[in-house]
């Protein structure tokens, strides 16, 4: 189960953090990964403010029972040499103990492959709400072409319940399900039934 917990705004004037706020009730024994959302305005920051945003995420993400941490981002081209040095420093910081994964844009596991040298355990490709590289992701798809993560990392797929899949995914692929409204009992099996078509 990956699950929000912390979302970190960075800007040169500091950092605003937004937390969980809903409750979550988990099965015991159920895998849990730390989701951190950034966001950074403007395309670059000093390495100062690098540093607070690794030690909010090292402090406020990291809760008990976390058994990996999941980086969500978007990414325009100016702004990739800035996360490349962020997850550089997440994966340097020796407090960190647990996996590093982050999530991709369908492009960025296509043809640009900004990301395949990337210092990640692995990477989850979000493959619904893909705004204008839609149409090129469903044809390269459709087409039968690989998606592809960081270099010999596993690349799991990710997709919404209101949003399925186009194509099946590879055999023994990871799958991650999003939904956008609170999941139920109900809203479980929708997802387990999308997975096993």
């Amino acid at each position: 189960m990956a699950f929000f917990v912390l979302g970190i705004k960075a800007g040169p004037n500091g950092l605003a953090l937004r937390h969980r706020t809903a409750p979550l009730r988990l099965s015991p024994g159920m895998r849990r990964i730390a989701v951190v959302r950034l966001e950074v305005a403007p395309s670059d920051l000093d390495e100062v403010r690098l540093d607070e945003v690794v030690a909010a995420i090292r402090s406020e993400a990291l809760v008990a029972g976390v058994e990996g941490l999941q980086v969500d981002f978007d990414a325009n081209r100016s702004q990739r040499p800035l996360y490349r040095r962020l997850i550089t420093k997440l994966r340097g910081d020796r407090a960190i103990k647990v996996p590093v994964t982050m999530t991709a844009l369908a492009s960025w596991c296509m043809g640009d492959r900004w990301i395949a040298d990337l210092p990640v355990d692995g990477a989850v490709v979000m493959l619904f709400q893909m705004g204008q590289g839609t149409a090129e992701a469903l044809a390269w798809l459709r087409r039968g072409r690989p998606l592809a993560g960081p270099l010999g990392k596993p690349l799991s797929w990710g997709f919404s319940i209101d949003q399925p899949l186009p194509v099946p995914p590879p055999e023994n692929a990871r799958i991650f399900v999003f939904s956008p409204r609170p999941w139920t009992r109900a809203t479980y099996t929708r997802a387990q039934f999308l997975v096993a078509k």
